[in-house]
């Protein structure tokens, strides 16, 4: 990923600090992100094999899927203020979230954390459906793309209007907790725990 890329990710709030924010992330945590974002600390820089692998994969799968549905997905960059949305793939208003797993889950529900993602872009580009691609990861990270690897989920924001709900109501929290770590950097993470 492009320096320029990363910097302008740290301005805003985008669709992978979605789960930080509704507290249903194991990577990063509220606090840490809240410091982040008010540039109180420096953002950590995530280098690792999965995400390398997840990149080199991105356009391979957003092709199949292209072909497959005879689709015309191609990446976009939204900007609204202090919302930043970078889709993998949108199509005629249609928004695709692509991700590479070693998690593979047999319920679409249970892809909460990638699907509040896409439900974020899907609000933000006034979206009423998008696919959800999960791309099972295997061991050796062999990047020859495996059709039998990749399932797809259709996702329809009426269907997930709590989710929606819960995505503008931690949106909401965070730019107020944000403003008041702004005001006071001598808050610690106690001062902002979920109530």
């Amino acid at each position: 990923m492009q320096k320029s890329v990363e910097e302008d990710r740290n301005k805003y709030l985008g669709g992978s600090d979605i789960p930080i924010i509704m507290g249903i992330s194991p990577f990063k945590s509220y606090y840490q992100l809240l410091k982040e974002k008010t540039g109180i600390e420096e953002p950590e820089k995530v280098e690792n094999e999965y995400v390398d692998y997840g990149n080199e994969m991105e356009s391979k799968i957003r092709e199949y899927i292209n072909q497959e549905t005879n689709s015309n997905y191609v990446e976009d960059k939204l900007i609204d203020g202090d919302i930043r949305c970078h889709v993998d793939g949108i199509n005629n208003n249609d928004i695709l979230e692509i991700k590479t797993t070693s998690r593979v889950h047999k319920r679409v529900r249970t892809y909460k954390y990638y699907i509040v993602q896409l439900l974020f872009y899907m609000m933000n580009y006034c979206s009423a459906h998008g696919t959800l691609a999960v791309y099972e990861r295997p061991k050796d990270f062999n990047t020859e793309f495996d059709p039998e690897r990749l399932k797809t989920y259709e996702i329809y924001i009426d269907e997930y209007e709590d989710w929606v709900e819960e995505i503008k109501q931690a949106i909401d929290r965070f730019r107020r907790d944000k403003k008041r770590l702004e005001e006071n950097v001598l808050l610690g993470e106690d001062d902002f725990k979920w109530k």
